[in-house]
């Protein structure tokens, strides 16, 4: 899968993904995962912020790998 995400960083609780410039990204699936994590935020230079409580490493990764399969836009198949 390519998320067009050039790194994460997490900080305790608080994650960091920054988007390349041209992340396949759907912006309304993204705007509706901001509105829907207190805290969380967009920012103009493509970093996704966002808080995540009490999860081990393998609980993280699960949940980026899930967060950026929804985020991504996913081209729909050929019908040729």
């Amino acid at each position: 899968m390519d998320a067009g995400v050039n790194g994460i960083e997490r900080m305790r609780d608080l994650v960091s993904v920054k988007f390349r410039q041209y992340a396949p990204v759907d912006p309304v699936r993204l705007a509706k995962f901001v509105s829907s994590q207190r805290g969380a935020q967009f920012l103009p230079d493509g970093t996704l912020k966002f808080m995540t409580k009490g999860l081990n490493a393998q609980e993280l990764l699960d949940q980026l790998h899930q967060l950026l399969e929804t985020l991504t836009e996913h081209e729909a198949p050929s019908l040729a």
